[in-house]
């Protein structure tokens, strides 16, 4: 008879594509504001590399791939930022995770809509 393995073992995700939400906030009225995993990773960029300088990430995003979509982001970040009066800091642990990720995203690959989940 064969015997089962331990079903506690952990779910391993893919890695997210960019379009998957990282988290839910709310506006000043209660309405949801999805942030995806784009936005995640535009925001450690910001906070770990432009000291949350919105002005200078807005000019480096003219010169990497993408940079359109890059610049679009940035810009409603920094929006959003403006009418909530900040944004949700990013844990420690969650831009440790994805630093390496989030700057190679920002250099190098498209912004995303896609979804592995």
């Amino acid at each position: 008879m064969h015997k089962q393995g331990n079903m506690d073992s952990k779910l391993t995700l893919p890695r997210p594509l960019g379009g998957e939400t990282y988290q839910q906030i709310k506006d000043r009225d209660g309405n949801p504001i999805t942030l995806t995993y784009n936005d995640l990773w535009m925001l450690i960029v910001c906070q770990e590399t432009m000291d949350g300088d919105w002005i200078r990430l807005r000019e480096a995003a003219t010169m990497v791939a993408d940079a359109t979509h890059k610049r679009e982001l940035a810009d409603r970040l920094w929006k959003l930022e403006q009418a909530l009066g900040g944004l949700p800091e990013v844990p420690g642990p969650i831009a440790r995770l994805h630093l390496h990720r989030a700057h190679v995203w920002f250099n190098q690959r498209p912004v995303s809509t896609g979804r592995n989940w």
